[in-house]
């Protein structure tokens, strides 16, 4: 089953400075560690810190986290190279990897999975999903990343968003779901 969260990217100023807080939904992983893990793949395609804009942050997040059928042939040769000799599943998962550069089925398979949040503000997750599990606030502080994190339910229209943690991307990959 999945674990889903939203990630709120806030401007260095607040979430009513320009150009507002920025709501990603990604539908998998949303647990601590990885959440971690994907806000960190935003960093290769973000301006390097400390120049942190909210909305770019938000749009590197989607690119290094979004996987494509080329990454994900890429990831099956990757597997098929770590078989440890059973032809069986080398040919297997090279077959698969094929299916993703070539059959329009299986490239149809990659979208969705992270996407922009089409509202506004700080509730905006609530309007999209909700589903999630988590939610997290990320924002540039003296030049950092910083984190908080909150486990999210809502039932009959009424939610619940309980802070669970606060500090860097490395120490929430060691915290415990």
């Amino acid at each position: 089953m999945s674990t889903r969260a939203c990630y709120r990217f806030i401007p260095n100023n607040g979430p009513n400075d320009f150009p507002g807080v920025v709501t990603v939904y990604k539908h998998h992983d949303g647990y601590p560690s990885g959440a971690a893990a994907a806000i960190e793949a935003a960093l290769p395609h973000a301006w390097q810190l400390p120049r942190f804009e909210a909305d770019e942050f938000a749009a590197a997040f989607v690119r290094g986290n979004k996987k494509s059928a080329e990454d994900y042939a890429r990831d099956y040769e990757t597997m098929a190279e770590k078989t440890d000799g059973d032809v069986k599943q080398r040919d297997f998962l090279l077959e698969r990897a094929q299916k993703y550069r070539t059959d329009p089925t299986y490239r149809g398979l990659c979208g969705g999975g992270v996407r922009l949040v089409p509202f506004e503000g700080l509730d905006a997750h609530q309007r999209f999903a909700s589903d999630t599990e988590y939610l997290y606030d990320i924002r540039c502080v003296d030049g950092k990343l910083r984190v908080t994190g909150y486990t999210t339910s809502e039932r009959n229209d009424v939610w619940k968003v309980e802070k669970f943690f606060e500090g860097s991307t490395k120490q929430l990959a060691r915290r415990k779901p």
